[in-house]
């Protein structure tokens, strides 16, 4: 049917890693909110964000800047 869909996802501003995580569970609550990208040692308020297109599947089937 319809094929496929664009999904937002957040990358690490320095080294492009889709890995990026909140810092606690309150971080955007109580705190400002920071992130965390376990692969190198990224931590601080920015992200960036790019589309990716998912097929019916689920399947990532291209990325692209957005």
């Amino acid at each position: 049917m319809g094929g496929r869909k664009a999904q937002r996802v957040r990358v690490c501003p320095i080294c492009g890693s889709t890995r990026l995580r909140k810092e606690s569970p309150l971080s955007g609550w109580l705190t400002p909110e920071i992130w965390v990208c376990p692969d190198c040692g990224y931590r601080g308020p920015i992200y960036g964000e790019i589309e990716v297109e998912v097929g019916e599947d689920g399947a990532k089937r291209e990325e692209r800047e957005g």
